[in-house]
């Protein structure tokens, strides 16, 4: 694999010492196809945080069998596209690793955690739920006007730094835009929490797909649910967090699906949990005709009286 212009060159070995030997304590998080660390590296007389991520071969699907080598070359493109590298809440690439078949890649990230890891938290507060929904709708807005789609939204694939800015780190099912024609009739998808029913049965992909994602990602950031099997025997369907608010939803009595700890956050407005509850239930319609686009889902983010009101300040 060629060298890419302005990008370090790392071999695994290297990997291996900016995390310690990907050691437990470095460990982040699990991706679609590999696994993410915390690690450092020399940075003039200091060090530098950063974020390692590595792909893994035996996480290829039998549906999607895609090189690893290939994704990796797809994410530098991605990266180091002037069209979309400008994007604050894309991560920035540092370099990389193609060694063996051994594939890695280095960002300039300071990662607090997973969203997916943070949802459950309650020092997790709502305005910075907030942040990270609008950030990364954000994201997803710019991303379809250049005719990309992401395809495999999961709160595992987006960071959040100690800011709280979500940063999308992982795109191993992106397609379109600079990688050219969106493929049709795929029988393939990333995570089952996130799975938008219609690709199930129809195969057709579209921006469509993506807001169903971000809809079951709003969900999770206003109610504290995440997708365990742990607890599949205890909730049954419930542990798909779409079925579980389209059940509680349906009953009419319950407007808002926001959590109850979060309710008593100084910022939480009771008005905002009608509306965004709303909004994620828009977006993850059964009917992809009937969901916003992302460009209305941000619109309607920002017209939520948190951001009104502390837009400017920091969580």
């Amino acid at each position: 694999m060629e060298s890419a212009s302005g990008l370090d060159v790392y071999t695994y070995e290297e990997l291996e010492s900016i995390t310690k030997g990907f050691s437990t304590e470095n460990f982040i998080r699990d991706t679609q196809f590999g696994k993410v660390f915390r690690g450092k590296i020399q940075h003039g007389l200091g060090t530098q945080e950063v974020t390692v991520k590595i792909w893994e071969d035996c996480k290829i699907s039998v549906h999607n069998r895609k090189p690893q080598e290939s994704r990796l070359r797809d994410e530098i493109k991605l990266l180091t596209n002037s069209g979309v590298n400008w994007l604050p809440n894309l991560v920035k690439l540092i370099g990389y690793c193609c060694e063996n078949g051994r594939l890695g890649v280095v960002y300039r990230l300071q990662p607090l955690d997973t969203v997916e890891n943070l949802l459950i938290q309650d020092d997790f507060k709502w305005i910075a739920r907030i942040k990270v929904a609008l950030g990364f709708a954000h994201t997803l807005e710019v991303l379809h006007g250049q005719e990309h789609l992401l395809r495999n939204v999961d709160g595992n694939h987006i960071m959040v730094d100690k800011a709280f800015n979500p940063i999308l780190f992982d795109f191993s099912m992106l397609v379109g835009g600079v990688f050219g024609g969106i493929p049709q009739k795929e029988y393939f998808w990333g995570r089952r929490a996130y799975v938008d029913p219609y690709i199930c049965k129809i195969g057709d992909w579209s921006d469509k797909t993506d807001v169903f994602c971000y809809g079951v990602l709003l969900l999770g950031l206003i109610s504290k649910r995440v997708y365990d099997l742990n607890e599949r025997e205890r909730l049954g369907d419930d542990i798909i967090v779409h079925l579980w608010a389209k059940r509680k939803y349906k009953k009419r009595k319950c407007k808002s699906l926001v959590h109850n700890s979060l309710k008593n956050d100084p910022f939480f407005d009771v008005c905002d949990g009608v509306e965004i509850t709303k909004l994620a239930m828009r977006c993850v319609r059964d009917d992809p005709k009937q969901r916003p686009t992302m460009s209305e889902v941000v619109c309607c983010l920002q017209e939520l009286f948190v951001f009104l009101r502390s837009h400017t300040r920091h969580p």
